[in-house]
C-alpha cells in the first residue's frame, strides 16, 4: 500500500461516499474506486460493503480507519515541525563566548533574537578563551566567540570585530575631563589589569613600558567585567575593548579614546563538520545588525 491509497481511503471515511471523496481530493470517482480497490488487495482487507449506489464501512474497515487517523496525526506533527523549521519557529542554538562579548553585548544580541523567534532555544556559556577553544573543538556547538584573528585558530573562524579599546575610568575622574588619553596621563596611577596572557593588557603593558613609564599595578583580575566594577568602585583606572565597557558606561563609568591604538579583535567560529543550520544563520543576521550598530557608536567615542 502506498500514501496515496491510505489518503483516499481516510477522504471516503470523512465524508461517507465515493463522490464526497473524490470531490475533496479534486479526484474523478473512477479514480477513487479503482484506489480502494488496490488498497484493499494490497492490505487483504475487506474495508466496505457495496450498498446499492453506496458504500458503507465494514468492522475492518472502521478498525484500520482508527488506525490509519493516529498515523495521520503523527504526519501532521511532522508538517508542523518542518513548517516550524523552515519559518525558524523552532530549533535550538549552543553559543560558547570569551567574557569580553559574553557578559553584555550577546546576551542583548539573544534577547533580541528571541523577541523574533520566542521557540528557539538558546543556551550561552561564558568562560575563558582557553575553555570556549576546547568546546567548539568538540563540534557540540553552533557559534563560538574567541579573541582573533581567525589565522590563529583551528576552526571553521571569520573575523567578527575589530575595535579600538579605551580608557576606562571612575566617573568624576579627574581625566574624564579629557576627550583622549594618552599614557603620559595614567602613569603612576592604579592600573586595573587583566591577566598576563590577555592580548589587550600585552599591548597596553608595551606601550607604558616603551615610553619609560614604570606600571603601578594595583589590581590584577581575569575578567574584563571585573575590571569595570573595579573601576567603577573607584579602584583605579584600565584601558579595555569598549565591548566589554560598554555596559558599564552611564552607571560609574567613563570611556575616553586611548593613543596611541590599542587593538581588540574577535573571531566567530563554526563546525567545520557541518553547515550552519537555518536558526543559526538568522541569529548572524541579527548579530551582525546589532555589531555594526555598537562599532558605530565606538567610533563616536
Amino acid at each position: 500500500m502506498n500514501l496515496r491509497q491510505i489518503e483516499i481511503f481516510q477522504a471516503v471515511m470523512r465524508t461517507g461516499s465515493i463522490t464526497a471523496g473524490a470531490e475533496l481530493l479534486n479526484l474523478s470517482q473512477p479514480a477513487v474506486s479503482r484506489q480502494i480497490e488496490r488498497l484493499e488487495k494490497v492490505s487483504r482487507i475487506k474495508l466496505f460493503h457495496r450498498v446499492g449506489r453506496g458504500l458503507q464501512p465494514t468492522p475492518e474497515g472502521v478498525a484500520f480507519y482508527e488506525e490509519v487517523k493516529r498515523a495521520f496525526v503523527g504526519l501532521e506533527n511532522l508538517r508542523h515541525f518542518a513548517d516550524n523549521i523552515t519559518n525558524f519557529n523552532t530549533g535550538h542554538l549552543r553559543i560558547a563566548s570569551l567574557p569580553a562579548l559574553g557578559f553584555g553585548f550577546l546576551p542583548r544580541v539573544i534577547t533580541s533574537f528571541s523577541e523574533l523567534y520566542p521557540n528557539v532555544e538558546v543556551s550561552l556559556q561564558v568562560r575563558s578563551s582557553g575553555f570556549v577553544r576546547g568546546i567548539t573543538s568538540t563540534q557540540e556547538f553552533d557559534l563560538g566567540f574567541l579573541p582573533g584573528p581567525p589565522n590563529d585558530l583551528n576552526h571553521h573562524a571569520e573575523h567578527f570585530a575589530g575595535v579600538d579599546c579605551v580608557c576606562i575610568l571612575p566617573a568624576g575622574h579627574p581625566l574624564a575631563a579629557k576627550t583622549e588619553i594618552v599614557p603620559a596621563d595614567i602613569a603612576g596611577l592604579p592600573l586595573i589589569r587583566l591577566v598576563k596572557d590577555d592580548v589587550t593588557r600585552q599591548q597596553v603593558d608595551h606601550i607604558l613600558e616603551n615610553a619609560g613609564f614604570t606600571l603601578k599595578q594595583h589590581i590584577e583580575t581575569q575578567f574584563a567585567a571585573t575590571v569595570c566594577s573595579f573601576v567603577v568602585s573607584g579602584a583605579g583606572v584600565s584601558v579595555l575593548s569598549p565591548f566589554a565597557a560598554a555596559d558599564f558606561a552611564g552607571h560609574g563609568l567613563v570611556m575616553r579614546r586611548f593613543r596611541p591604538l590599542v587593538r581588540a579583535s574577535y573571531a566567530m567560529v563554526m563546525p567545520v563538520l557541518r553547515p550552519p543550520s537555518a536558526v543559526t544563520r538568522k541569529f548572524i543576521a541579527v548579530l551582525a545588525e546589532a555589531r555594526n550598530k555598537a562599532l558605530a557608536q565606538f567610533e563616536a567615542i
